[in-house]
Parts: C-alpha cells; sequence; structure tokens
C-alpha cells in the first residue's frame, strides 16, 4: 500500500513525493526497518458505545482473551496488518470466523497480498484447507493492498474487495466472488485512472443495510471519509462518492472499517492528529450510516502499553502486563470488529519495536 498518488495536481504530487520519502512504506506506513507489523484482540462494552441495547452471555466473545496474536502468514514471517473479519454462526449458534489479510514483513508490500485464515474463537488462525495463499498474486508492477470481506446477502456470495495499484497509471478497485472461499472469480468493479486526475484511495470497507451497499474509504488527498452507495452490491459509480457528514476536528483519518451493531453503526478510523507515524484508533457512531458521531478520545491509544503484550493482558494492562509488554507500540492501523451479544470485539493491527 504504497504512499498515497492521487495525480490531481503537480503540487499535490510534490507534497506526496515528500510524504513518500518520509514516510516510503504501503499506503504511507512508516518504513522503519526494525519495526514489525502484527495484530491483537481488545473488547469493549458495545452497550456502553451505543452499539448494542443489552448484553447477554456468549461463549465466542466471553472467551477471547484481550492481547496480541500470532496470524501465520504464507512468507513465514508472521507479520500482518489490515484485518477484516467475517463471523458466521451455524445452526446450533457456534461461531466461525473468517479472516482476510496481508501479510507485510518489515514493510515489503511486494508481499501485501491477500490471504483468507479461519477461527472457530478468535484468538487461534489457521489456513483453512484447499485455499490458495495468498488468494491472488502480485501485480506485474506496484502492489495489492486493503482486502475487505463481505458476504453478500442477496447471492451468498463471499466478496473481498481490494485495491491493485499501477502507479503512475491506474488503481482498481477489485471484486473476487466466491461460493465457497476456494474458488475466486475477479471482477474490476472501479477502475480509476491517475493519469486523467482520479483520486487515490485507501481502505475500501463495505457494509450492507437495507437492501444497499455502502462502501466507505478514505481519499489520500485530503485525508477524509467518503463514501459510495451501490444498490446491488456490485455496481459502483465513482462520480457518485460524497464526504461522510463527520466532524473529525484535527484527525486526520487514514484507514476505516465499517460495522453494524443492533444499536447503531460504527466506523472504526485509524489516524492521527500530530504524526502520521504515530497513529490511534478512533470510534464514530451513527445510526442511519448519514451522519456520523467521532469518540473524541481514542479507543486505542498506540502509548498503551498494553496493546503489545501477550493474550491475556490486554488495553490497558499498564507496564509489565504479560510476556510481550516490552513490545513498544509505534503505531496502529487499519482495524476490524463485529458487535456480539452485546461486546465490541476488535481485531486491530500495529506496528511495534522489534
Amino acid at each position: 500500500m504504497s504512499a498515497p498518488w492521487t495525480g490531481r495536481t503537480a503540487a499535490l504530487a510534490a507534497a506526496l513525493g515528500l510524504a513518500l520519502a518520509l514516510a516510503g512504506a504501503a499506503c504511507g506506513k512508516p518504513r522503519h526497518e526494525k519495526l514489525r507489523w502484527s495484530i491483537g484482540v481488545a473488547t469493549f462494552d458495545a452497550t456502553a458505545l451505543g452499539l448494542a441495547r443489552t448484553r447477554t452471555p456468549d461463549p465466542f466473545v466471553d472467551a477471547i482473551r484481550p492481547g496480541r496474536l500470532v496470524i501465520p502468514t504464507y512468507d513465514g514471517s508472521n507479520q500482518a496488518t489490515h484485518p477484516d473479519v467475517l463471523l458466521e454462526r451455524s445452526e446450533t449458534g457456534a461461531a466461525h470466523l473468517t479472516l482476510v489479510m496481508t501479510p507485510y514483513p518489515f514493510s515489503n508490500d511486494k508481499l501485501e497480498n491477500p490471504s483468507l485464515l479461519v477461527s472457530d474463537d478468535g484468538m487461534a488462525f489457521t489456513a483453512p484447507p484447499g485455499v490458495a495463499s495468498p488468494l491472488v498474486p502480485p501485480p506485474p508492477y506496484d502492489h495489492n493492498n486493503d482486502p475487505d470481506l463481505r458476504r453478500d446477502p442477496r447471492t451468498g456470495d463471499y466478496e473481498i474487495l481490494y485495491l491493485e495499484a499501477l502507479r503512475p497509471d491506474r488503481q482498481t478497485l477489485v471484486a473476487l466472488r466466491s461460493r465457497d472461499r476456494r474458488t475466486w472469480t475477479r471482477r474490476d468493479a472501479v477502475v480509476y485512472d491517475l493519469h486523467r486526475g482520479d483520486p487515490f484511495i485507501v481502505s475500501p470497507a463495505a457494509l450492507d443495510a437495507a437492501g444497499q451497499t455502502h462502501l466507505f474509504y478514505v481519499d489520500t488527498a485530503d485525508r477524509k471519509l467518503y463514501t459510495m452507495v451501490s444498490a446491488d452490491g456490485a455496481t459502483w459509480d465513482p462520480r457518485s462518492a460524497t464526504p461522510v457528514a463527520i466532524d473529525l476536528g484535527a484527525i486526520h483519518a487514514w484507514h476505516v472499517d465499517a460495522l453494524r451493531g443492533d444499536g447503531g453503526y460504527a466506523l472504526l478510523i485509524s489516524g492521527y492528529a500530530d504524526q502520521f507515524e504515530h497513529q490511534d484508533l478512533y470510534l464514530a457512531t451513527s445510526p442511519d450510516l448519514v451522519t456520523w458521531t467521532l469518540r473524541p478520545q481514542p479507543l486505542l491509544d498506540h502509548n498503551d502499553p498494553g496493546l503489545g503484550a501477550g493474550p491475556g493482558a490486554g488495553p490497558g494492562a499498564g507496564p509489565g502486563a504479560g510476556p510481550g509488554a516490552a513490545l513498544g507500540v509505534e503505531s496502529l492501523y487499519r482495524s476490524t470488529g463485529v458487535v456480539e451479544h452485546g461486546t465490541l470485539v476488535v481485531w486491530y493491527a500495529m506496528q511495534t519495536r522489534s
């Protein structure tokens, strides 16, 4: 997810070139060779956040132990970022989690290709049998990035939206479709012509509601949130994109995910006020997917020493909370989550000192 490109003006290109020189990594991620990428999990009371009406016991969410996870990657580094999850229930109510993510060892975007993992407890993940890893090869130049997973309520198909960057020529919002998660068919949903001055976007996040599919993303030109709406979940008109009605204050948005609860909707926003290299994770809520309210304090703060800890420590645990507590978190990143039985479960990406 290399440094952003818009192609809109020479001034913008120069500014983004400076950002590349300073940050120099996928999607503008800071390129420090000794910083590792990893994923952790945290839980929150969704009723207190306005995302659920009541909290009830559930074997799946109640057994999750917050902390840093081991996420296996096809390259063997176990450095992963940009998680997105889909939680499904069997007829007996047993939970089954599908995770899409990308390896990103020491910010090597050539390996940043969408990959699938599965889990029954939200903490231990494995590669599903018979599924290619990665799902798609790297493009002929530049890189893939930012996968988002959903299941189309109209067809039952699994769909992964991800970005294929081919700078300075174009960027494609690619839709992978599958009935069984094994065989995937590619379709180019939106092609952005960078020579023509089309925007360069990051972090597409799709959410189905009331027969429509809402797609949220960040435009790298202004670091603001935008949305498109599709009537069929497959056809997108980038000319219809509108800014999300949200006051971010001093926060610059970078990556986003959209969630649904039985009490409202949520956006998980990784962003920063001062330094791109030190992002926090913010929560915004909405009753209708139209107007949004940002909680001023981060949901997760990269300065919390418990974020780097091993399982069972979790956010807020404090120094020495677990075997990984010595790992200082430099930045949080695109995160994902579900609201289940009154609990918000968040799988967060982070960059830590080795």
